[in-house]
């Protein structure tokens, strides 16, 4: 099972991963974070809850793996995973350093959140650096 939400005024994307996927149910979860991501802005924050995804194959890992890079060329800001089986959590570990989406653990969805609002909102693309404002 899975679930895929972005929420565009915290500019941050939430995916839960459960139990078995197989390989139609991972396509199916990448296309919906591929859809969701464009719902957001370069420099969106990212909770992935894997507390309850089982350990996979070398196909999913390669599926993983996939995802993870795509999540991080379309700007991904921070990365907070909840992941409580050792397994599943040492693979996510494993690529998302491969494909350099490493990030952080929380314990649960609501200190990731937590975190993530300490970290103040993320950068929007209308406003120019340094906080001034645009003049033509």
């Amino acid at each position: 099972m899975f679930q895929v939400t972005a929420d565009p005024e915290k500019n941050r994307l939430y995916v839960t991963l459960e139990g078995h996927l197989e390989p139609a149910e991972r396509l199916a979860a990448s296309k919906a974070i591929l859809v969701a991501i464009g719902q957001l802005r370069p420099g969106f924050d990212l909770v992935n809850n894997v507390s309850e995804l089982h350990p996979t194959d070398t196909e999913g890992l390669n599926d993983l793996l996939r995802i993870q890079a795509a999540i991080k060329i379309k700007g991904v800001r921070s990365v907070i995973r909840i992941a409580k089986i050792p397994l599943t959590r040492l693979q996510v570990e494993r690529t998302a350093e491969r494909s350099g989406l490493e990030g952080d653990t929380a314990a649960t969805v609501q200190e990731a959140d937590e975190r993530l609002d300490a970290l103040g909102p993320s950068p929007s693309p209308e406003a120019p650096p340094g906080g001034g404002s645009r003049t033509s």
